[in-house]
């Protein structure tokens, strides 16, 4: 075995694994006690939206822009330290700062750095494989949302012990995330060298796996129009389909409230959705190993529609349990799917660009505009604000079929012309 290859298989033991759990261990917290933080610190609330909007805001130029240079200059492991180190430098800033300016530019550095961290963790991820050649990019997931979970439980006991605790417990959770980054840097490295080189040595392209299999395919070069079209529309579907989600973000809880449901009622119903979340991914790679891409959306799809109607119904809690455990097929597998249909587009040099891209749209417009939307015609729509996320579903599935219809057409064609 090469020296390449044996820094592969070291760092699929343990880099990535523990990169995820660093990444992922303050997630979830920051989305929810990050306001609260904020306030305390004595924020007026229209700085804490400004601070709190610019975590989402960041997603849609910094993430694509520093992934992108880093992927055309190849000097990733520069900008690698870079972030691990600005990062450290923002929890300092986060900690320290009570004034607007100052939390504004640790937050935005902080989210910067998670940003770009993040598209590397998933532009690699994506290429792991096991032992059997299968992918294992649901497993790292499953950790990453299990991770989640285990950062939200550890917090909420922190922040339950006093003032001074919850002050000094948000940055210590994100600081211990940087180092667990940072000792992880190395590893990441080397594989994200080895990623490149696939490109430069001949290796593994953007041909999906049906795609090779066949001689015509495999000698026919993808025109750049095609990959072109395809991409955005993959963008687009992906928007809608994981954007769906946001209005579930937005308006979940109130519609709770609304219909009488207890405090305790609606903390179970979050954790099943969430712990649902990692159970998904946990299962993504062995349910994709045998349907297929194609089936698996299928029903995910129909979930998903299933879930809207659902949540949308004023049923008894079970009906709502359902809804919330459903969140495995809209969100989940879902975008265990797009991202691997995204690396699958996304040339090896320009993996964590794709990944990036894919994040921006898909969350940070998609998401945040669903979440941004169905918060403000809650008031109006009530339950109806679900036959929004139903629209953006089936809206998107349209867009993927579509997509699915070009390439299949382009693969005649080239069977044909061979």
């Amino acid at each position: 075995m090469t020296r390449t290859g044996q820094g592969l298989r070291d760092w699929r033991t343990w880099h990535l694994p523990l990169g995820y759990i660093g990444f992922f261990l303050p997630a979830g917290v920051l989305l929810g006690y990050l306001p609260p933080f904020l306030r305390d610190k004595g924020l007026a609330p229209d700085e804490v939206g400004w601070i709190f909007s610019a975590v989402f805001g960041v997603k849609l130029l910094t993430g694509p822009m520093l992934a992108w240079w880093a992927d055309a200059s190849r000097r990733q492991s520069h900008l690698l330290w870079m972030a691990a180190w600005a990062g450290l430098a923002a929890v300092w800033l986060l900690a320290s700062s009570t004034h607007f300016g100052g939390l504004l530019l640790g937050v935005v550095v902080i989210a910067a750095c998670r940003n770009y961290f993040q598209s590397l963790l998933e532009a690699l991820a994506t290429r792991l494989r096991g032992a059997g050649g299968g992918v294992r990019y649901g497993s790292m997931r499953a950790l990453g949302s299990a991770s989640v979970c285990a950062g939200v439980l550890l917090f909420g006991g922190l922040w339950s012990a006093g003032p001074a605790w919850q002050q000094a417990a948000l940055p210590l959770l994100v600081l211990v995330s940087a180092l667990v980054l940072l000792f992880s840097l190395r590893g990441m490295q080397s594989a994200v060298q080895a990623m490149l080189q696939a490109t430069v040595q001949g290796g593994p392209q953007t041909q999906s796996p049906a795609a090779a299999q066949h001689p015509a395919a495999r000698s026919a070069r993808t025109p750049p129009s095609l990959a072109t079209r395809s991409g955005l529309l993959l963008l687009a579907g992906a928007t809608l389909l994981i954007g769906a989600n946001g209005v579930f973000y937005g308006s979940a809880t109130l519609l709770l409230q609304q219909r009488g449901a207890g405090g305790p009622a609606i903390a179970a119903l979050w954790c099943a959705a969430f712990g649902v979340e990692a159970l998904g991914f946990a299962a993504f790679d062995r349910l994709r190993a045998r349907w297929g891409n194609a089936r698996v959306f299928g029903v995910i799809v129909m979930l998903s529609l299933l879930r809207w109607s659902l949540l949308a119904a004023d049923g008894a809690l079970p009906w709502m349990l359902a809804g919330f455990v459903l969140h495995v097929a809209s969100f989940s597998w879902m975008h265990a799917l797009c991202a691997l249909w995204v690396r699958d587009l996304s040339p090896s040099r320009y993996a964590i660009t794709g990944q990036a891209i894919y994040t921006a749209c898909a969350h940070g417009i998609g998401l945040a505009g669903a979440a941004w939307f169905a918060s403000r015609a809650l008031p109006t729509w009530g339950a109806g604000v679900y036959g929004l996320a139903a629209t953006m579903t089936a809206g998107g599935a349209l867009v993927i079929a579509t997509r699915a219809a070009l390439a299949e057409r382009a693969r005649v064609s080239a069977v044909l012309q061979a």
